[in-house]
């Protein structure tokens, strides 16, 4: 049977995507490169869990999107989740929710044209419960 195997990219789209790819790299440290071709900015992820990398795409958008119309959330993997929240703080950026599970800890953002993020930072083997 076939199946999806993995992630090859994500593209998200925005209003203002020079804005947005900004925000990205000085908030999550995705850095993006304008594409003179077609206007989009362009850049990969390397998922060191993994080993594989996955691109990453900010499209213009053709019409406004409206704050409701953002539905796409994606995960992104950090290695000191608390770490990170002092960073995303200190740059003012709203934590909305923090959760802990036995297999990690999630904390929730949203980029500034409202797309939800979810950040990811697996337990070792020592700290699960």
């Amino acid at each position: 049977m076939n199946k999806i195997k993995g992630i090859g990219a994500v593209m998200i789209y925005g209003n203002q995507p020079a804005e947005l790819s900004k925000w990205y790299l000085v908030n999550l440290g995705i850095e993006t490169s304008l594409n003179e071709e077609d206007g989009f900015y362009y850049g990969d992820v390397k998922d060191e869990a993994t080993g594989y990398t996955v691109h990453f795409g900010i499209y213009a958008t053709e019409k406004r999107l409206s704050d409701e119309h953002h539905a796409l959330m994606i995960n992104y993997r950090t290695d000191n989740l608390d770490e990170f929240l002092a960073k995303l703080k200190a740059a003012d950026i709203g934590i909305e929710n923090t959760l802990d599970t036995d297999y990690g800890r999630f904390a929730y953002i949203r980029d500034p044209e409202g797309n939800p993020i979810e950040l990811y930072q697996e337990l070792s083997s020592e700290n699960k419960q």
